[in-house]
């Protein structure tokens, strides 16, 4: 199975724990991506106090997980890919995101 998780919600946000405490039940035996939309592009910015979870979550070779983040609401909030833990890609458009939802995500789940 393949989980996506649509992540809008600001670390401070309760949100954001839920979408934590969600992550951890999928993590190890199904395919995981986040996307990364509107205030969600605070999430995994490097130096940040939930960096450092995030990045053990995402260098743990017993997880699947790919992340993604919309340049535009990046650009918006005045941040580059580059304040970002490593490997997350960037999409351009919501068509995009869309589009990969539609065509390769079993379960969706957004906070």
């Amino acid at each position: 199975m393949h989980v996506g998780f649509i992540l809008t919600k600001t670390p401070s946000e309760e949100g954001f724990n839920t979408f934590l405490k969600f992550l951890k039940i999928y993590l190890g035996n199904t395919e995981v991506s986040i996307y990364l939309i509107g205030n969600g592009v605070y999430c995994f910015r490097s130096g940040h106090y939930v960096s450092e979870i995030i990045t053990g979550m995402l260098n743990d070779p017993n997880n699947a997980i790919n992340v993604y983040v919309c340049r535009d609401d990046l650009k918006a909030r005045g941040l580059t890919v580059e304040v970002l833990v490593n490997n997350v890609e960037q999409f351009i458009t919501y068509d995009e995101l869309v589009r990969d939802i539609m065509e390769n995500i079993d379960q969706v789940l957004s906070f």
